[in-house]
């Protein structure tokens, strides 16, 4: 007789196993193996199940994360973009005015106008005639009064050839909307980061401003000519007349120009420009019939007129400011300069551009008795020592602080007088 004690993990017990055959016996330790291996794979699946839900919970709460840090993050650049959007609107409002700065002394006296030097004179759209607007608005940009600020069929046009061209080709197809951007920035750089950067402040600056504002202001503030701005003033310098009184055919030589203003000089001493001006002019005149915005009897004779040969009158401009400052304003507007591209983030090449038309009042600390008795000393021939070799003489400078407060009161920077501006 064979007696085992026997404990079986699966019931907690022992069990005495008394006569049996010893088969028997291994078919119940086998069963007692299996049973406990059964209950290890229990075992291990629920801790596996415990580890994937532990392993999901971190995953959904990463990507929680993710999403509240993406979410933030959006919410910052779209708050950076708006301040962005709403200081260059603010600029633009400001340059559009197209009016001088001043600067004033200490005793709050005007010592210089800024933007005076420039041959420009603003009037109101009302102030054109239709076909100069329709000429412009033809031969730049006829989808004018139906983009947001970007054409989009003229830019995707664009953006392939310069795809094609790897990179040389220029980007173009800029709207007048994008075109007072360029004249307002001082920007006009061939890359694709500046034009994506004009795309939107030109649509920043139809949401703020009508299409005839846009129109108006484009039209008193382009290029025209030698130190020539405004349509007004070119009427004056190329027809001795008001803009109002410009026939068809003057509207359509004034805005077949505007690319190459003085390429198209019909008063260039060295240069006759004859052929050119006729074959742009009768470009501009085609596309206005093209787009039926003149006869067909308007633009023949027009087109008779251009061939006879314009008839061109060179008008006198003259400036209200000859742009020559004391050196104490010379000095500060480098700094005004330097200030308003720092401060707020701008090139200073459109931190001059919004000096010279936004009609800001600065402070300066010249006391103007001092500055003028100082330019009249350094006029003082008895200064200018000649060198040895009679070609050079003594210079000299000098600047006035009020050590109480450390004001620059006056200065100069060398003997004799201003004969010209300082480029700024």
């Amino acid at each position: 007789m064979i007696i085992i004690y026997f404990y079986d993990s699966i019931i907690k017990k022992e069990i005495i196993l008394v006569d049996m055959q010893f088969w028997t016996l291994c078919d119940i330790i086998e069963k007692n193996k299996k049973g406990v291996a059964n209950l290890n794979q229990l075992k291990s699946r629920m801790e596996t199940k415990k580890m994937e839900k532990k392993n999901l919970k971190k995953k959904l709460n990463s990507k929680k994360k993710i999403f509240f840090l993406l979410l933030i993050a959006i919410i910052v650049i779209a708050i950076k973009l708006a301040i962005s959007i709403h200081n260059w609107q603010t600029m633009a409002l400001e340059m559009l005015t197209n009016q001088p700065s001043q600067v004033l002394d200490s005793e709050g006296e005007v010592i210089a106008e800024i933007g005076k030097e420039r041959k420009r004179k603003n009037i109101m759209l009302s102030e054109m005639p239709e076909h100069l607007k329709n000429a412009y608005v033809a031969i730049e940009d006829e989808r004018f009064y139906k983009h947001f600020g970007v054409d989009i069929k003229r830019t995707a046009t664009a953006i392939g050839s310069y795809v094609i061209h790897f990179g040389k080709a220029s980007f173009g197809a800029s709207t007048i909307t994008q075109q007072v951007v360029k004249n307002l920035t001082g920007d006009d750089a061939n890359s694709p980061t500046r034009k994506v950067k004009e795309w939107t402040k030109a649509i920043a600056l139809e949401w703020c401003m009508e299409k005839d504002e846009i129109l108006g202001n484009y039209l008193n503030i382009i290029y025209v000519g030698p130190n020539i701005y405004g349509v007004e003033s070119g009427a004056q310098y190329y027809f001795s007349k008001s803009a109002l009184d410009l026939s068809l055919t003057e509207c359509a030589f004034l805005a077949g120009i505007n690319h190459a203003p003085n390429a198209y000089n019909p008063f260039h001493e060295e240069k006759d420009n004859t052929e050119k001006i006729q074959k742009r002019t009768k470009t501009v005149l085609n596309k206005m019939l093209e787009l039926k915005k003149i006869t067909e009897e308007e633009y023949q004779m027009a087109i008779a007129e251009v061939e006879e040969g314009i008839t061109f009158q060179k008008g006198k401009l003259e400036t209200e400011g000859d742009g020559i400052y004391s050196y104490h304003t010379d000095a500060l507007l480098t700094e005004v300069i330097s200030d308003l591209s720092e401060k707020k983030k701008i090139s200073k090449t459109f931190a001059t551009n919004y000096l010279y038309m936004a009609n800001l009042h600065i402070d300066s600390t010249q006391n103007t008795v001092i500055q003028k008795e100082l330019e009249k000393e350094f006029l003082e021939k008895q200064y200018a020592l000649k060198s040895s070799n009679g070609e050079q003489t003594a210079q000299a400078a000098m600047v006035i602080i009020d050590h109480k407060t450390g004001q620059v009161l006056g200065c100069v920077g060398r003997l004799g007088g201003k004969e010209r501006g300082k480029r700024i």
